[in-house]
């Protein structure tokens, strides 16, 4: 599912002003981006919550992390 229709309005804006041509390829990487990958607009048309977003699975990580030696916590989750 491509991205919004307004980020997609906002690229063909800046499109349309830009002469550089390396800016011009960049923006045209990013509409195929926009096009082809799905973005957290389209994860909460599909509503999925991005700050839960594989909760499961990165809390399922974090367990077996614990077991390496070494481990260092990087955040505050005990």
């Amino acid at each position: 599912m491509p991205a919004s229709p307004k980020a997609f309005a906002a690229l063909a804006e800046r499109l349309s002003n830009t002469p550089d041509a390396v800016t011009r390829d960049m923006l045209l990487d990013r509409w195929l981006d926009y096009r082809d990958r799905a973005t957290e607009w389209d994860a909460a048309r599909w509503g999925f919550d991005p700050d839960r977003w594989c909760e499961h699975e990165r809390a399922e990580l974090v367990r077996r992390g614990r077991f390496e030696t070494g481990f260092v916590h990087l955040d505050d989750t005990p």
